[in-house]
């Protein structure tokens, strides 16, 4: 078994994530975990001690936060993009692994289910961080019929509920909305409301049927609007047989978890990280602008007097040698274009 030295920096307070990803290889490889001369660094962003560490750098998060790659040699994030073998897509629902994992299972009796609905529709929030949407969205919904708020957030249910998949399971509806829309962000929302077996009405990731089957919950992008996305909901409320097929439909397109989303696809990205030798994983440039991109990053977040000392010099440079603060559009260099255009006289 290969024998790994990593230190893991810049989660702040909470490392789960970071153990649900390393989950995928533990079996593979002995990691030992290290303060310094780690030879990988798994790293998210809530610091900057990732600029302490010359090892390989691999970004993860569960927030709507892109990767640096002039800091990270790879990634995993939410942005579906290709980087070669830099980078890798996986969502934050996916690292939930608890319920991503009852995801693929089949959905309970639809004759049980039933049995349990008492209401129209939950709604859970604890964070006043989040888009105007979501209020905007309660506050039309709450036209129609009512809306129960079992959150730390306008509650109206007599205090936060214990357990957010109980109460949502006597719920018609779940309104599953994340604080931002960001194209491939999406959080464990959306998922909690399935696995409560109450229909997602979901905002957020413009592309999120790409993840999940459209059949099986309220898309608000799709609709066009939130009006609309209403109108959809009262339509499927009032019409008991679209009702029961949405209810009864798999999360996933025609019940097949995506290919990227599954356990050996992740593995196989860290796999290729850990099993290359250490020398060759290298991904972020050596260049000079790198290192000098890099070095200004570290002196602004560890040598605060430093960064002050070198950003008066650079201002003061500046009133020397030109007007700060404006531009003039600079004219093509002459010599160069008449050194161009001699090429004509060969």
């Amino acid at each position: 078994m290969k024998r790994i030295r990593l230190s893991v920096v810049d989660f702040g307070r909470d490392y789960e994530f970071a153990s649900r990803l390393l989950d995928w290889v533990k079996d593979r490889y002995d990691f030992e975990f290290v303060n310094r001369d780690a030879d990988y660094v798994l790293h998210s962003c809530m610091g900057w001690d990732v600029l302490k560490h010359p090892g390989v750098r691999i970004f993860m998060t569960g927030e709507d936060v892109r990767p640096d790659f002039n800091v990270s040699d790879y990634a995993v994030g939410f942005d579906r993009l290709t980087f070669g073998d830099r980078y890798y897509r996986v969502p934050f629902f996916r690292l939930r692994k608890a319920v991503y994992e009852r995801l693929r299972q089949p959905r309970p009796p639809l004759g049980q289910v039933l049995a349990r609905k008492t209401g129209f529709c939950a709604f859970v929030a604890s964070s006043q961080h989040s888009d105007v949407a979501r209020e905007n969205i309660v506050t039309l919904l709450s036209t129609y019929k009512r809306v129960a708020m079992g959150g730390r957030i306008d509650n109206n249910v007599g205090g936060p509920v214990s357990n957010k998949y109980v109460f949502q399971a006597s719920y018609k509806f779940a309104i599953a909305f994340e604080n931002t829309s960001m194209p491939g962000y999406a959080t464990e929302k959306i998922t909690e409301a399935f696995l409560s077996q109450a229909i997602p009405i979901y905002w957020g990731d413009p592309e999120i049927a790409k993840d999940f089957n459209p059949d099986a919950f309220v898309n608000c992008h799709a609709c066009g609007s939130l009006e609309a996305a209403v109108e959809r909901v009262k339509q499927i409320d009032q019409d008991e047989g679209l009702y029961r097929r949405m209810l009864s439909a798999p999360c996933f397109r025609e019940g097949r978890e995506p290919e990227y989303l599954r356990d050996e696809a992740i593995r196989a990205f860290l796999v290729n990280i850990f099993d290359q030798p250490h020398e060759q994983a290298f991904r972020r440039s050596q260049g000079r602008w790198s290192r000098k991109y890099e070095r200004r990053l570290w002196e602004a977040f560890h040598r605060p007097d430093l960064h002050a000392i070198r950003s008066f010099r650079n201002l003061t440079r500046r009133f020397r040698y030109r007007s700060p603060g404006t531009f003039s559009w600079q004219p093509p260099d002459e010599r160069l274009v008449r050194n161009i255009m001699d090429l004509d006289t060969f």
